[in-house]
């Protein structure tokens, strides 16, 4: 018996189903792709998820651009940042790089970075550490960095949930399986990021990760 090519047999097979049912198949959704799961620094890639899946430690930061936490080690439960000064931007100006952990969770957990303006938020910018990187060199591995237009934003990350005041904020959850010890473990991740623009182009942005059970 002469067997039919996989993708041929399968294509027949379709036909037929098609055919009896006057109906075609629902193509199964490809599950949504995480908004955030790394930040370039010029050739520095900072993960936002382990290798594992898990979440990413601060000191992928320390390793990729040199120790810049406040506090320097971890007391009382305060939430951990790190604060550098990027080679100012020719449209969005002197801008801050920050990294954050999660405030109610570990931290040393990586979960959120900020590009904003110099002086945005000065309770966590005071001693910020030189980067001899361009601040339009700071790119999410979606593609958002400064000086993209408001409609090429929308090519990279779709529909805003939220957008109003040159503000576009984009969320995504997606549904991640760990293994360990021979247990499985499900849980859904949330990533987001948040555009601003001014005249049409991005001068500032902002990503997190976080997870449910």
């Amino acid at each position: 018996m002469i067997r039919l090519p996989r993708v041929a047999a399968a294509s027949v097979l379709l036909g037929i189903g098609v055919a009896l049912t006057g109906f075609a198949p629902v193509r199964r959704q490809q599950p949504a792709k995480p908004l955030l799961q790394y930040l370039m620094v010029g050739t520095k890639r900072i993960a936002f998820e382990s290798p594992e899946h898990t979440v990413a430690r601060f000191r992928y930061v320390d390793q990729a651009l040199g120790a810049a936490r406040r506090p320097r080690a971890s007391r009382d439960g305060r939430p951990m940042s790190a604060c550098y000064r990027p080679v100012a931007d020719p449209l969005a100006g002197p801008v801050t790089l920050l990294f954050e952990s999660d405030e109610m969770g570990d931290t040393e957990d990586l979960t959120e970075f900020e590009v904003i303006p110099v002086g945005s938020r000065p309770e966590v910018e005071r001693g910020c550490a030189k980067l001899a990187v361009a601040a339009s060199a700071i790119v999410t591995d979606r593609g958002i960095r400064l000086g993209l237009t408001r409609p090429e934003v929308m090519r990279l990350l779709g529909t805003p949930v939220r957008d109003r005041d040159d503000v576009a904020e984009f969320e995504v959850t997606t549904e991640r399986t760990v293994r360990t010890a021979g247990a499985e473990d499900r849980y859904d991740l949330f990533t987001s990021l948040t555009v601003t623009f001014r005249d049409g182009r991005v001068v500032a942005f902002s990503g997190a990760i976080g997870d449910t059970d």
